[in-house]
């Protein structure tokens, strides 16, 4: 096993090292992007006032007619 082969291992392990690395910053990022996320507050959602509540009992949501 000379030096060449040791290199050869070397450079694999970092290159893996470094795709790992790459791949956990971009799921920490996620992560952290979610807890940073925020609702809509409810008055935005109520703006209009023509908009009606659809239920499953509604007859918007029948099948039969």
């Amino acid at each position: 096993m000379g030096l060449r082969f040791w290199l050869f291992l070397l450079a694999t392990a970092a290159v893996g090292h470094f795709i790992l690395y790459l791949v956990d910053r971009e799921i920490s990022i996620g992560v952290d992007r979610l807890s940073e996320a925020r609702l809509a507050p409810g008055d935005v959602l109520d703006t209009d006032p023509e908009l009606k509540l659809v239920t499953a009992r509604s007859p918007y949501m029948r099948d039969e007619r």
